[in-house]
This record gives C-alpha cells, sequence and structure tokens, in this order.
C-alpha cells in the first residue's frame, strides 16, 4: 500500500507532516510502517528521527581499475564510477542490481524508528546531481519501493513539491496522494478546477493548522462541499517543531498519544489522531 505526501506549494510542511502521520499511525494502530523519500539524496525525512546520519564506521568505496577496493574522496554519477556504500540505501541500489535483495536486508538497512513498528529509509550518501533521477543505479529503485510494500503494511513517501520522473511515477501508482496545502490556498479549488493525474484517491492535508483562523475544517468543508473524511489537519505545535529538529519526532509524538492532555495539548492529539485514521481509512489500511 503506496501513499505519496505531495504539494505544488513550497515550505507547507509536507516532510514533517508526513512524519507526524507516520509516527501516530505507529503508535496508535497495530500496523507497520516504512517510510522513504522519492529525493535521492535529500536527507530531510531522516533529519526528523535522527539528529545526525549515523555513519556506523561506513565507507563509500569505489572500483578501481585494477578491481581493488578504494575510499573515494568524492561522489559522481554512476554513469561515470560505480560507488557504492555497505549500508543504507546505497547497498539496496547495488544488491538489488546484483539480484539478492530481501526483506531482511532492507530491514537491516533502515533506520529504526519505533522498533518493529516504524523504519525509515536513510538517503544516498552519493552526490545529487542534475539527472539523478535517470541514474542507472536509481532505476532499481522501483524495485525496492515494491519490497517495501511486501515488507509493510503500509509505505509513507515524501515526494515534497518534487515533479521529476520518478516522482510522476510514484503519484500515479499511490493508493492515495496526501495533498498537502497552506490554510489560507486556494489549492483545493485548484484540484477541482484542473485536477493532477493520481491514479488513486485524493486526501487535503492542512499543514501549520490553526481552529481559529477563518478557513478552518469546518469552514473549507461548507465553502467545497466536501465530505469531511477526505480533508485532515495538522495543527501549529512549537514543542513538535523543535522535536522535529532535534531529530526525536518519535519522541515527541508519543508525549502526545493516550495521556489525556489538556489545554492546546489536546487539540493536537485529536487533530492528528483523526487525520491520521482518516488517512489510513481512505487508502484502504483500515477498514
Amino acid at each position: 500500500m503506496k501513499i505519496a505526501f505531495w504539494s505544488e506549494q513550497e515550505k507547507v510542511g509536507t516532510t514533517f507532516n508526513m512524519a507526524a502521520i507516520a509516527c501516530t499511525a505507529a503508535l496508535v494502530y497495530p500496523i507497520s510502517i516504512g517510510v522513504v523519500s522519492s529525493g535521492y539524496c535529500d536527507g530531510d525525512l531522516e533529519k526528523n528521527f535522527q539528529k545526525k546520519r549515523q555513519s556506523n564506521g561506513n565507507t563509500i568505496m569505489r572500483r578501481s581499475s585494477q578491481a581493488n577496493l578504494e575510499p573515494a574522496d568524492f561522489l559522481i554519477a554512476a554513469e561515470q564510477q560505480e560507488y557504492f556504500s555497505d549500508k543504507g540505501l546505497d547497498c539496496l541500489l547495488r544488491k538489488e542490481q546484483e539480484g539478492d535483495l530481501e526483506e531482511r536486508l532492507l530491514r537491516a538497512n533502515m533506520h529504526p524508528v519505533i522498533e518493529e513498528k516504524l523504519y525509515c529509509m536513510p538517503s544516498s550518501q552519493r552526490q545529487e546531481y542534475k539527472w539523478w533521477y535517470k541514474d542507472r543505479l536509481f532505476a532499481q529503485m522501483n524495485r525496492i519501493v515494491a519490497m517495501m510494500e511486501q515488507t509493510f503494511d503500509a509505505v509513507l513517501i515524501d515526494c515534497g513539491t518534487r515533479k521529476d520522473d520518478f516522482t510522476r511515477n510514484i503519484l500515479q501508482e499511490a493508493d492515495l496522494c496526501v495533498l498537502n496545502m497552506d490554510q489560507e490556498a486556494e489549492l483545493i479549488g485548484d484540484y477541482y478546477r484542473t485536477p493532477p493525474i493520481f491514479r488513486g484517491k485524493t486526501f487535503f492535508l492542512v499543514g501549520n493548522y490553526f481552529k481559529d483562523e477563518l478557513y478552518n475544517r469546518a469552514n473549507l468543508q461548507r465553502l467545497y462541499r466536501m465530505d469531511e473524511a477526505m480533508l485532515g489537519a495538522v495543527p501549529y505545535n512549537p514543542q513538535m517543531q523543535a522535536a522535529s529538529t532535534a531529530g526525536m519526532m518519535g519522541i515527541g509524538i508519543k508525549k502526545y498519544i493516550g495521556h489525556r492532555l489538556r489545554g492546546k495539548n489536546i487539540d493536537f492529539e485529536q487533530e492528528i489522531t483523526r487525520t491520521t485514521r482518516l488517512i489510513l481509512k481512505r487508502a484502504g489500511v483500515l477498514e
């Protein structure tokens, strides 16, 4: 089951929203979740779960003309030379090319956010370049995403605002596209006037949400005559923003779930759990 998070707008918190939804889903429901970015070298997603990329002593290597392995001082496109790492996405891309990718290896190369429940795929350590998504190694990414679908109950893909070929393919194949937007934007109207080409269903998600603003959920539903099950929100929360920056999104969300909080904190818990439930139901993960 693939759920893509995407937006036509910059700075609407798409990555933050997806990370918060993923953590909530893993904490509330008996399901397993894998999260991954559609950007080859985009480390924004994993920063929500670990403050610094953990190298675990890994060394980026390159093949020399004598077929020996030497440390690489810098990375270049795979069309010029072959690079690989002994950990993470680069390892999986190489293993898939060799035809020996399996579930055990997949989990071993992902960062466990909530053990046995939520895993994050680290981005590549190779240098990004203009045509990265046409790299012959990256072409294997479709197979890795397919393996994630076989391994986890749901795969959440952070597409940001990207419009490259790989992202377009993800958006067309996803079972659900979560369209992220700003509270004041006309994105819902734009969607109905010129619908994007999504194969699956669409869910509208308002980030940095304030319930007391004019365009709150209730007013948006009335304005666009929407089913309430198609619209969710992630309230603005400075504590969670700080947790995200510190790489502790999982710990931060855990403090809000099932603790009978009061005041403004209860608004965040209610909205994030409601939105998570609706997204999983609309995607078909929950009945």
